[in-house]
């Protein structure tokens, strides 16, 4: 299914029509998103959170003793890493006597600052929090040192031990008591280096900054979330519409007509007409209002097939649609008052043998008319009725309905017909049933010079019109063009007609008559 602008002619304008029509979706999802997101924010608890700031450095006291090295990106990720192992954790914990603390590390972008980050729900809690553990991990940095330095002491101190033994041993004066006596002279000297170190031994980090106290919560952030909901739903929303749009096969528009069948041209659109009641039966616009939108929207219409008259010969015209209830019989009325009140001597024939209405919309019978004369029960001249205060229009009811309609439109008798009726009328306009319905519009449409289709706004399907317009193609019928019935206001004619109702004379249209939608039947 195509969706109303394909890639290749989508543009600002399609995609807003689109966007028009599916508005309220839109707006559901991000109105949702939006409650959803102050819910969640008025029932979740405040959280706060805070950091403190940690320095990686040198560790002062460190052997090898021969200076301190720059700090690398490795020192800063081994930091980090030390940071959150569980043996800080636990002595962080053990310090301040709490557990599940909701601490977190980070670098501080690319420099050797590490962060602290404690969240709770007591501000001061988590700035305490923050500002102790960073410290116990200086601590148990320093503790780390002064253990590493203690060993070494130790170490040296047994080699010393070992060396003074050995000089016991050797004679005094010789070579190898000199180099044993230079040898322990070197590691004393590094033995007080340890104990200079060890008495200002430092960790590789230092606190630089504690956790302040936080005034506001870190979560929930009601302006952050609501926007972050409401973008959130405007994007579903919007995702929504398109995909609605893609799958959706009805017919809305003029483009929505054109592109399901590109080679019939549209010959008009005709708007819905609200006022209307079942009750009082079927009504013609161009009678019961002649001033209104709809009757100029039929008027247009006429001009369209006149023009579609002068290419040819165009004398009997089937009016159809793809599917039942798109307006087909309300149109071929109202198209049939307005041709006869510009002069032409019209007939409507009444040629849905299951369904006739026809004949009802002017007030006239069905049970006499197209089957009796087909039957050989009464001539042309006594079947056809004329309309009452339309000079030039007459109908051709249905006449009894037969048990086998398709055979009866397919005989001889019906094409004999519509033949006399073509040489006493300048114009034949033929009700049949739907073309996807049943044959008789296919079977009708080879017997006329042209067929009209009609579609219904959010009635009609485009595979439903492809596939009419298909059949009737295949037995090489003539498509004048299609009518879009039941259009919307800003595509069923365009301009404000209503001021001209105003000036329009009071007894127009001021016989109380409820108008009838015009897809109706």
């Amino acid at each position: 299914m195509a969706t109303s602008g394909t890639p290749a002619d989508a543009d600002l304008r399609t995609y807003g029509r689109i966007l028009w029509r599916r508005k309220w979706w839109v707006i559901g999802m991000a109105a949702a998103a939006l409650a959803g997101a102050m819910a969640y924010v008025t029932t979740t608890p405040k959280e706060y959170s805070t950091s403190a700031q940690l320095l990686v450095q040198p560790i002062s006291g460190s052997v090898p003793l021969n200076g301190a090295a720059a700090i690398s990106s490795t020192d800063v990720a081994t930091e980090l890493q030390l940071l959150g192992s569980m043996p800080v954790v636990d002595a962080v914990e053990a310090a301040l006597h709490l557990t599940n603390l909701g601490v977190s590390s980070s670098e501080v972008g690319t420099t050797d600052v590490l962060s602290v980050t404690a969240t709770n729900g007591d501000p001061v809690l988590a700035a305490h929090i923050a500002t102790a553990y960073a410290r116990e991990f200086v601590t148990y940095e320093t503790t780390q040192v002064i253990d590493s330095l203690t060993a070494a002491e130790l170490q040296l101190a047994k080699q010393i031990n070992d060396l003074e033994l050995k000089l016991q041993l050797t004679p005094a004066g010789t070579p190898q008591a000199l180099a044993l006596t230079n040898q322990q002279a070197v590691l004393d000297g590094q033995l007080g280096q340890l104990q200079a170190y060890g008495a200002a031994a430092s960790g590789g980090v230092r606190v630089v900054s504690t956790a302040p106290v936080p005034d506001l919560p870190s979560s929930p952030k009601k302006k952050t979330d609501a926007i972050i909901a409401l973008m959130a739903g405007l994007v579903v929303g919007l995702g929504v519409a398109f995909t609605i749009d893609f799958v959706d096969d009805a017919l809305r528009t003029k483009e929505d007509v054109e592109r399901a069948a590109p080679d019939v041209a549209v010959l008009g659109t005709v708007p819905t007409i609200a006022a209307w009641s079942k009750k009082g039966g079927p009504t013609v616009v161009t009678l019961t209002d002649p001033t209104s939108a709809a009757a100029e929207c039929y008027r247009s219409l006429r001009t369209s097939l006149q023009f579609a008259a002068a290419t040819g010969e165009l004398r009997t015209v089937l009016v159809s649609s793809p599917a039942a209830a798109e307006g087909k019989t309300s149109t071929v009325a109202n198209l049939g008052v307005t041709l006869a009140r510009a002069g032409q001597r019209v007939v409507l024939v009444s040629a849905d043998l299951r369904r006739p209405r026809l004949a009802s919309f002017f007030g006239l019978d069905e049970r006499v008319g197209l089957t009796s004369v087909v039957l050989g029960q009464l001539p042309i001249e006594r079947a056809v009725r004329e309309v009452d205060g339309v000079p030039g229009l007459s109908v051709l009811p249905c006449g009894p309905v037969p048990p086998n309609p398709a055979e009866v439109v397919g005989g001889r008798g019906v094409a004999v017909l519509l033949q006399q009726l073509g040489e006493r009328y300048d114009m034949v306009l033929v009700d049949s049933p739907p073309v996807l319905a049943v044959t008789d519009a296919v079977v009708l449409a080879q017997r006329t010079d042209a067929v009209i289709l009609v579609v219904a706004t959010d009635r009609s399907k485009r595979a439903q019109l492809a596939q009419a317009s298909e059949r009737l193609h295949q037995v090489e019928a003539r498509l004048a063009g299609i009518v879009l019935n039941e259009a919307r206001a800003d595509h069923a004619g365009g301009y404000a007609y209503g001021a001209y109702q105003a000036e329009a004379s009071p007894a127009a249209g001021s016989n109380g008559h409820r108008v009838e939608p015009a897809g109706r039947s």
